[in-house]
């Protein structure tokens, strides 16, 4: 079987990063000529799979070319370093990633701007325990070591988690480690007592070892579970402005191309397989419990479930400050 090779969403050396990203200039890739545009620089990574199956399908090149617009891909290992490459010099006009990865971005002061999020896994995000364990539910797991990827919406999901069980983060004793090194150790045991990780990380543990899960996005948040740990899709500050309709244009392709994914599962299997070079069998299992994926617009109250996160993320000293999710200066609704 073909391991994934993950690398964290987030980290807090991250911060920094952004912090002086946000000084660098804030000309990004985009071509133009007279005030027209005529390239866009677009990022994706193997976390976000619908962009790579936008990319792969290359019906919006093929749209955004009869506006006169050429499109080239830039992947990135990761939702960080992605929003690092936002606005600057050689850097990307629209990509996509974890809510986490906004939330340092914003209280670093990195300008960017969210224009929607995806409605996303259901039962993907989880915590789990090898079948073997003696842990058999969540309050379990007081006094126990968990791993979890710090600052990930995984984290947020732990917390949340252990909330519902009547417990504190205090309760547990975290191990905050790399995807890729907590599955070869969870595959090994006897590191950690339990694991918050999200697909295809999830099914690949699941296919390797025989496991237990006490809780997943869907136990913890319910019929919310998609928007809860959801993805969201961002741009520069000048294209949201400038070129409002090819924003439109991108996310109506995110649409279809997800309204495609989710009516054929073996077929969006195969082609992420392809694309990612990694096999079938999980990345179906990710397909097939990846939620509705429509795109949905930054709405208030989908904004309040993100200054949730924010706030538990401030409350564990994951960030170093307080944002306001609802500041307009990072927001766009694409239906007004």
């Amino acid at each position: 079987m073909k391991k994934f090779r993950w690398i964290t969403m987030i980290s807090i050396a991250a911060i920094l990063i952004f912090a002086l990203a946000g000084c660098s200039s804030s000309q990004s890739q985009s071509g133009s000529s007279k005030g027209k545009l005529t390239h866009l620089s677009l990022g994706y990574q193997q976390g976000i799979p619908l962009l790579t199956t936008v990319k792969q399908q290359g019906k919006l090149a093929k749209r955004l070319k009869k506006m006169g617009i050429t499109v080239s891909w830039h992947q990135f290992s990761s939702t960080t370093d992605m929003m690092n490459a936002v606005g600057v010099s050689n850097g990307i006009d629209f990509g996509g990633g974890g809510a986490t990865a906004s939330i340092f971005a914003q209280a670093s002061g990195k300008k960017f701007v969210k224009v929607a999020a995806q409605d996303w896994i259901s039962h993907g995000s989880a915590i789990l325990v090898r079948a073997d364990s003696p842990i058999k539910r969540i309050k379990d797991l007081k006094g126990k070591t968990v791993a979890v990827t710090k600052g990930s919406a995984q984290q947020y999901l732990l917390v949340s988690a252990l909330k519902q069980a009547g417990m504190k983060y205090s309760d547990i004793k975290p191990l905050y480690i790399d995807p890729s090194e907590a599955l070869a150790a969870f595959k090994k045991g006897g590191q950690f007592d339990a694991w918050a990780i999200w697909d295809p990380i999830t099914a690949e543990a699941q296919a390797s070892v025989k496991t237990r899960t006490l809780a997943d996005n869907a136990s913890v948040f319910g019929k919310e579970a998609g928007l809860q740990t959801a993805p969201y899709y961002f741009a520069t500050t000048s294209l949201v402005k400038q070129h409002p309709e090819v924003v439109k244009v991108i996310l109506d392709e995110l649409s279809r191309a997800g309204a495609w994914a989710k009516n054929n599962p073996e077929a969006s299997a195969k082609l992420l397989a392809n694309a990612y070079n990694s096999d079938y069998k999980i990345m179906l299992t990710e397909e097939k419990r990846a939620g509705s994926r429509k795109i949905v617009p930054i709405t208030n109250h989908l904004l309040s479930l993100f200054q949730n996160q924010a706030n538990t993320f401030y409350n564990l000293k994951v960030v170093p400050n307080k944002i306001n999710a609802y500041d307009k200066n990072y927001n766009w609704n694409f239906q007004k």
